[in-house]
């Protein structure tokens, strides 16, 4: 009975075990490298720095002209396809900052300016990034992972970007608000924190997805890229 036992766990747990290392498998994983960059690696940090660049001036034009709900956490999430997605190719040190300052520097130009939130907002999303690449390497969990870690610095932005535009009073000034709308609504402290932790709970599972979608994307176009590769390589 023991034995019979032993054999139902076993084939039990084996599937769940081959699919976890499938997920965390250490061959998906690629650690950056702090070898130079190549001629091939510039050009392909200024291609998906650009892509969101762009991005940002359109979608981000568009989305804040029909005042979208959750339009920031949207152009994070696009963000993060972006330059996850030039991450896998380039997985080297500084690659997914310098894709940030390129998308910031095509921003500054649409608008003409230089306005501090915005041009912050890509640069941080850029640094984060960056050091969550850097320090987990390029894979499936780092992906998901960086995805969370930026839509939950997309609620938090607007808060850091005005203190240190206006100072902390801006922070007394939001507390109050907060206290007044709950006696307006008649909503407790205890009900605030729950769609506080709801709003979060979305851009937590926006972030998953866009990860998810991020990794995906790499992986299809590689594969595609090397199905190319080989038919040339045929016809020759």
């Amino acid at each position: 009975n023991v034995r019979y036992l032993c054999n139902k766990v076993f084939y039990v747990i084996k599937p769940l075990a081959n699919s976890a290392r499938g997920f965390f498998s250490f061959r998906e994983i690629r650690m950056p490298s702090k070898q130079r960059l190549t001629r091939h690696d510039i050009v392909l940090i200024s291609t998906f720095g650009a892509l969101w660049g762009l991005m940002e001036i359109t979608v981000g034009v568009t989305v804040k002209g029909l005042r979208i709900p959750m339009g920031g956490a949207i152009l994070t999430a696009i963000a993060v396809i972006i330059f996850t997605t030039g991450r896998y190719f380039v997985p080297k040190f500084g690659a997914t900052v310098m894709m940030g300052a390129v998308a910031a520097i095509l921003k500054i130009f649409s608008i003409g300016t230089i306005i501090a939130s915005p041009f912050l907002a890509i640069l941080m999303e850029g640094l984060i990034g960056e050091i969550l690449l850097t320090l987990l390497g390029v894979h499936r969990l780092s992906f998901l992972l960086t995805g969370v870690t930026l839509l939950l610095y997309s609620v938090i932005h607007p808060f850091i970007s005005q203190g240190i535009i206006f100072g902390t009073d801006i922070y007394k000034i939001y507390l109050e608000s907060f206290k007044r709308l709950g006696e307006v609504l008649h909503i407790s402290a205890a009900h605030l924190l729950w769609i506080i932790f709801a709003y979060a709970l979305l851009h937590i599972i926006l972030g998953l997805m866009a990860g998810w979608f991020g990794f995906k994307l790499a992986r299809k176009t590689e594969e595609e890229l090397i199905l190319l590769q080989k038919q040339r390589e045929t016809m020759a």
